[in-house]
């Protein structure tokens, strides 16, 4: 099943949709998607259960609930738009009902839903990446890796950013981003003196005239710009290199990795808006909560309190402090006593000796 009757359906269902570049290729990876999974089971025209397995197949491969929120939202909108234009655009029967109208759509939740990076992580990820390179998609991949820890940048900022963006003001390296939901680069992040280094490194190895900052390099690639699903497989093949796939995190999660290290760091609520290029600050103290939330040891005191300390120490931290502290000095006294014992010996030996010798006259 090769010419399959969605495809060009696809393609004007997103030629007549009034939505901003960003929002066109994420419905454009989600239709693709389904669309090969409609080919590879030979579904011609499918049914409200073949969307219900396809969605269940997708949250079985592991993509998060956003994901699946965004495949549900995306394939709703082309069926109802289908079945509303139906006869105007002399389709088959097929497509006269809605068969997404009783699909509820999944619930986001409000806070950290991606995984973050600790610290050590983050610095093995760096370290592991630029150690790897190799070959020139290497050199992207450290770079791209690098820019996002640093910047806390989208992966479709990283994707939209051409080399033209990059500037000098006052001496400071400065990236304009096309931010979310804006028609151009009005917005500007700045770049390290590290990030500088490791993005000339791989521009150095370029020959093309291709106006991106990173690209594709493979033969395959048919667009001038990093495609949404291209990038999520090379980062995957990043986390499995450096082994770090256990990890679960994704290239989202390298955002909130630089908000929380930002404010672990002592950055402050508002600095850490600015830096994220947060509209409303309540998105900036969900990872103010979370940070709070893993100090937070709860659990830990709560069975503490039912269960009770088996061995009767039931020490805070400052406690645990204080008794290192007497230790310390209780060593501390012990020596003291020990030299202080030594030194009396010695004088002791000293007192006992006799003031003078008298040595016998020879005969």
């Amino acid at each position: 099943m090769k010419n399959h009757p969605l495809k060009l359906l696809i393609k004007q269902y997103l030629a007549e949709k009034d939505i901003t570049r960003g929002t066109f290729e994420l419905y454009n990876t989600v239709l693709k998607q389904y669309l090969i999974y409609l080919i590879d089971h030979q579904i011609l025209y499918a049914k409200t259960t073949d969307v219900i397995n396809y969605l269940e197949w997708k949250r079985s491969e592991g993509y998060s609930s956003r994901w699946i929120y965004h495949q549900i939202t995306a394939i709703k909108g082309l069926y109802r738009y289908l079945s509303l234009n139906q006869k105007r655009l002399n389709l088959s029967e097929e497509y006269a009902f809605d068969i997404t109208e009783t699909i509820k759509n999944v619930r986001i939740k409000k806070g950290l839903s991606k995984p973050i990076l600790t610290i050590d992580q983050a610095k093995h990820l760096l370290v592991c990446t630029k150690k790897n390179r190799k070959y020139i998609w290497h050199y992207r991949n450290y770079a791209i890796i690098y820019l996002m820890i640093t910047t806390g940048l989208r992966s479709i900022e990283i994707r939209r950013a051409r080399k033209k963006d990059l500037r000098f003001i006052n001496n400071q390296l400065i990236l304009y981003v096309q931010g979310k939901g804006r028609q151009s680069a009005d917005e500007y992040v700045k770049i390290t003196k590290g990030v500088e280094t490791a993005i000339n490194d791989y521009l150095n190895k370029r020959k093309d005239k291709n106006p991106y900052l990173f690209i594709s390099h493979s033969k395959r690639s048919d667009i001038p710009y990093l495609s949404r699903s291209f990038f999520v497989r090379m980062f995957r093949r990043v986390l499995k290199d450096c082994k770090l796939e256990d990890t679960k995190i994704t290239p989202h999660s390298l955002r909130h990795t630089a908000a929380t290290i930002n404010l672990l760091r002592g950055g402050s609520l508002e600095a850490t808006r600015q830096f994220m290029r947060h509209a409303n600050i309540s998105s900036t103290l969900i990872y103010a909560h979370h940070i709070e939330r893993m100090k937070d040891d709860s659990e830990n005191q709560i069975e503490k309190y039912i269960l009770g300390d088996p061995l009767h120490m039931n020490f805070s931290g400052p406690a645990i402090l204080a008794v290192i502290i007497l230790f310390l000095v209780g060593i501390i006294l012990i020596c003291l006593g020990l030299v202080a014992l030594y030194i009396a010996n010695i004088h002791n030996e000293v007192i006992n000796r006799p003031m003078y010798v008298v040595r016998k006259k020879k005969i």
